[in-house]
């Protein structure tokens, strides 16, 4: 079972990174802790020298399902520009819970999240983005979902909360800055 799902996400790995294709469902279960912050998983090749919309959000969080329905209008806008839309979803409980993992694949696909869809492991969600960059929030603030980020074509997070899809002038305009940089 342990070399299927290693074998599993080479295919997606050699498929999904090997080349941007617009369109696609990218999706990796990271089950063997491979991104273990959010800067490895910003260094693949399919994010380089694009700009990155990062949506960390949960399978039981409200607020982060009500804001996809905001995501046709944000994708039709960019249609044409070199943007990347990164879905973290963050594990619930420190076990392996296979009925979230099924849950997290339903949504996936229910919203139509064409991206980079990663279920991140719960070192990368605590460790290798909240502790990595909490100053960057107020304690109130930390572990919070959801929360948007955006990332320069240079792979530098600029902005550490990032309007919500939902704020759509005011996202697309940052989005269109970044791109004009």
């Amino acid at each position: 079972m342990k070399s299927g799902i290693i074998i599993l996400f080479i295919l997606f790995s050699l498929n999904a990174f090997s080349q941007d294709r617009k369109g696609e469902f990218i999706m990796i279960n990271d089950t063997l802790s491979q991104y273990g912050d959010i800067d490895k998983i910003l260094d693949l090749g399919v994010f380089k020298n694009k700009v990155v919309y990062v949506d960390i959000w949960g399978t039981k969080c409200g607020p982060c399902l009500d804001e996809f329905q905001y995501l046709d209008d944000l994708k039709q806008r960019f249609k044409d520009d070199s943007v990347v839309y990164l879905y973290m979803c963050s594990r619930y409980g420190k076990t392996r819970d296979k009925t979230n993992e099924k849950l997290w694949e339903e949504l996936v696909f229910k919203h139509q999240l064409k991206g980079v869809n990663i279920l991140i492991s719960n070192e990368c969600y605590k460790d290798g983005f909240w502790q990595l960059y909490k100053n960057h929030y107020s304690e109130n603030r930390l572990y919070g979902i959801p929360t948007y980020l955006l990332v320069n074509k240079d792979g530098d997070i600029i902005n550490f909360d990032a309007p919500r899809p939902s704020k759509k002038e005011i996202l697309y305009a940052e989005i269109q800055k970044l791109l004009d940089e």
